[in-house]
């Protein structure tokens, strides 16, 4: 009975033994458990937090972009504030996150360093910076008062006409009316004739004054009809300049109000992100042709911003009402989709945009002159060069009011390190002449840079030169290795 009893005490034991393990191991996976769900939640709370610091971020950057705009959102003066609070957001966390969040702030700040370079010498009234909007509003103003002028001058010009046909008019009636008083002249004397002889050399004295007065008359007449002719030739010659003027002047407004960017000039129909290349809805109907480049905004854009675009693609193939296009820069971020909008600065469709170029153009840093890459450039982007000046100053074709861009480039070397001394200052009075040329006729300025940003062109490297004495190497031409391509 004793064994029984104390056979039951040990699995009693036995039991309990296993349950206090069993409770054991329950409580370590538990407290294990535990510190895993504090770990994720401590984890989750800085997600959250870099996540709220990256809507900033971005909503800081929107605020400055609507600022530079000029038309809505803050003051262009609030854009330093907007930009110290940008730049205070990457701390506190990981490297990757902080880059990230700087290279927000780093975008907005080149935004808007390229945004005062532009808008440099630009001012309202006030004393304000203007917007670009502003500027080019201020722009179309003012080639609206060169139409009015215009219309004052063909006006002026009709009415002088008008005015000397009028004269001409009145000095034909006088010699008609003189004309009849020779003849009556000439009866009275035969009559007088008849009757007497003292009277007909009394009036033969009469009718010899008179035909000297007709003479005189005949040939201040003459003299005058001659100057009513010359005058009313060069009146006509004048109306003719002045209409032309005026159609040019109308053609050039149409171009500024193009020049605002409120329109695309074409839609991606199609992208094969595979092959890096879009179809566009420009075809050889529109004038398009191979090689021209167009910049590509998002589908949902209003405003084209200058250099604010998303990706670059260039013409390959062209069909009768569309074209293939190869995708030569883009954002992974934000790619090109269907329906988003095209537009290119030198190409209007069924338009070839001018340009007239002046100085020196060197395109890949190396001392020589790309002047003829350059027109080849513009050509092949739709555009067309129609005044420039040779090596000796010469100034080829006319920056008149159809012109939409003078381009401006480096001044040659003047002074005892020129070749050609007096060539290079003949140089410098064409690039003057053409200069004062572009604002009697309201002719944009731009430098080389922004003409090849608004064509979408990359930079070339620069060519680095040794000395001969070193080792005998011979200077290279970036050319000689890129002769398949100019951008």
């Amino acid at each position: 009975m004793a064994a029984r009893e104390n056979q039951g005490y040990l699995i009693a034991v036995i039991i309990l033994v296993l349950l206090t393990l069993v409770l054991a191991l329950a409580a370590f996976l538990g407290m294990s458990k535990a510190s895993e769900n504090s770990d994720s939640n401590k984890q989750l709370n800085k997600d959250l937090e870099y996540n709220k610091k990256l809507v900033q971020a971005y909503e800081l950057q929107a605020n400055i972009l609507k600022a530079l705009a000029g038309d809505f959102g803050p003051a262009v003066s609030e854009v330093g504030t907007l930009q110290d609070a940008l730049n205070g957001l990457p701390r506190g966390f990981d490297a990757t996150r902080q880059q990230t969040l700087q290279g927000i702030a780093d975008e907005a700040k080149s935004i808007t360093e390229s945004y005062n370079k532009d808008m440099a010498g630009t001012s309202s009234d006030d004393g304000g910076k203007t917007s670009w909007r502003q500027h080019i509003r201020n722009l179309i103003i003012l080639v609206g008062k060169k139409n009015d002028e215009a219309d004052i001058q063909v006006k002026s010009a009709k009415r002088t006409l008008l005015e000397t046909k009028a004269e001409l008019q009145n000095k034909t009636n006088a010699m008609s009316a003189l004309e009849a008083t020779n003849t009556k002249l000439l009866e009275d004397v035969a009559d007088a004739n008849a009757r007497s002889l003292e009277k007909e050399k009394t009036l033969k004295n009469k009718l010899d004054e008179a035909v000297d007065g007709n003479d005189r008359v005949n040939r201040e007449f003459a003299a005058f009809r001659q100057q009513a002719d010359e005058k009313e030739t060069d009146l006509g010659e004048k109306l003719k300049v002045a209409e032309a003027d005026k159609d040019k002047l109308k053609t050039k407004l149409n171009q500024l109000t193009r020049k605002v960017f409120d329109r695309p000039d074409g839609t991606i129909l199609k992208v094969a992100s595979a092959l890096r290349t879009v179809y566009i809805d420009l075809g050889s109907v529109d004038g398009l042709t191979n090689n021209q480049t167009f910049s590509v905004y998002d589908k949902d854009v209003t405003n084209f911003e200058e250099g604010q675009y998303k990706a670059m693609v260039e013409v390959t193939k062209v069909f009768r009402d569309r074209a293939e296009a190869r995708i030569n820069l883009e954002n992974p971020t934000n790619p090109i989709l269907t329906g988003d909008h095209i537009l290119t600065a030198t190409w209007d469709p069924g338009y070839a945009v001018e340009f007239a170029l002046a100085g020196r153009f060197d395109l890949d840093g190396d001392i020589y002159d790309d002047t003829q890459r350059l027109v080849q450039m513009i050509n092949r982007n739709g555009g067309k060069v129609v005044a420039w000046h040779d090596d000796n100053g010469n100034i080829k074709g006319k920056v008149d009011s159809s012109v939409r861009f003078l381009v401006i480039g480096d001044p040659p070397v003047s002074g005892a390190n020129s070749e050609n001394p007096e060539a290079a200052r003949a140089i410098v009075m064409a690039m003057q002449q053409m200069k004062e040329e572009a604002v009697t006729n309201t002719v944009e300025e731009i430098d080389l840079q922004k003409l090849l940003n608004r064509m979408g062109v990359r930079a070339k490297p620069k060519t680095i030169q040794y000395e001969k004495r070193i080792g005998g190497f011979r200077e290279r031409n970036p050319s000689d290795t890129l002769k398949n391509k100019d951008n």
